[in-house]
């Protein structure tokens, strides 16, 4: 199936190419820089008012160009913090994108180290990522990026689909083991402002994570979103089910997500997101619980934005841990 798959793919890209090749003489060769960065104070109240300090959590810095008719390409590279055993943080630094894009009638195609479109829509509706992950990033259901091929086609302005197949182990491992990831998706808009997603993803168990301890098989996700915007207000709700969550047969995951943002003026808003995320098996996670968050946003110019903001976790297998941070983005 996959070399199907691939080998439509290659059609499409390959017929373009040949018609692009006539035009690329004349065709203005054009790009802009790509430069994202995520920082904060974040201060710990209560039992944790021992954690305190500044924090970049990322920034991104690349490059796209546009080269021919419907090509394109970027390169970005990624430094953000991480976390030892210990709970000290250092910066790491790696390449998070490197693709080829090529879009038209109707079409799009994504090749290399490439943006997957799982939770975009969700991502997109959340609209404060400098403050808060999306669920499935942060509670380890999805990558980000991965490497391999993403594609789609818009059927009418209501109706479009993508698929994706990659090596499903991100942008951290390239292993060639015959071990895929599967994912497709499906996007209803029915009347403006108004969304609904489908998608789901067969993971091969990557032969590097072969356990003999337990009884491994592939991991299945399902994701459903719905999400309502307009000129005054946003909303929207995510579930996530995960089978086999890890390759454990005997652990399954679910979780939902819920967040809204209202448009006090054009410069500020308020938001307020809840989170839930639980297994079921023997296993117990770090990453289970629920979190509040809650904050005011004033973007003084398009390219910054700032957000005083309130955080509570509240873990499954201890105390509410509860912050308050001042979070910015600057994004040219």
């Amino acid at each position: 199936m996959r070399k199907i798959v691939l080998f439509i793919i290659s059609l499409f890209i390959g017929f373009e190419v040949c018609s692009a090749q006539k035009a690329e003489q004349t065709f203005p060769i054009t790009g802009k820089p790509i430069l994202t960065v995520f920082t904060n104070y974040k201060a710990g109240l209560g039992n944790v008012n021992n954690v305190s300090g500044f924090n970049l959590d990322r920034a991104f810095v690349g490059y796209e160009g546009f080269f021919a008719k419907g090509f394109s390409a970027k390169v970005v590279m990624n430094v953000e913090t991480q976390s030892d055993d210990n709970g000290n943080t250092k910066f790491n630094g790696y390449l998070k994108n490197a693709q080829v894009d090529w879009r038209g009638y109707g079409f799009f195609v994504s090749v290399g180290l490439v943006n997957l479109k799982q939770f975009s829509e969700q991502e997109n509706f959340w609209g404060h990522r400098y403050v808060f992950k999306s669920f499935q990033e942060e509670y380890g259901i999805a990558f980000c990026e991965d490497i391999g091929v993403v594609a789609g086609y818009e059927f009418s302005p209501v109706i479009s689909a993508d698929i994706a197949l990659t090596n499903g182990e991100g942008r951290k491992f390239k292993n060639m083991d015959n071990h895929y990831k599967y994912g497709a998706g499906v996007t209803v808009k029915p009347i403006d402002g108004l969304i609904f997603r489908l998608y789901g993803d067969i993971y091969n168990i990557p032969k590097f994570l072969t356990d003999g301890d337990i009884i491994q098989k592939d991991q299945y996700s399902l994701a459903t979103f719905v999400g309502y915007q307009n000129q005054y207000f946003s909303i929207g709700a995510e579930y996530n089910r995960v089978f086999n969550y890890k390759f454990d047969s005997k652990q399954d995951a679910n979780g939902y997500s819920a967040y809204t943002t209202i448009n006090i003026t054009p410069k500020m808003h308020i938001y307020g997101r809840f989170d839930y995320f639980d297994t079921a098996g023997n296993m117990k996670y770090d990453n289970e619980g629920h979190a509040i968050i809650c904050g005011f946003e004033y973007s003084p110019i398009k390219q910054i934005r700032i957000s005083p903001n309130y955080q509570s976790w509240k873990s499954s297998k201890g105390k509410r841990e509860n912050f308050l941070l001042l979070s910015v983005e600057c994004k040219i």
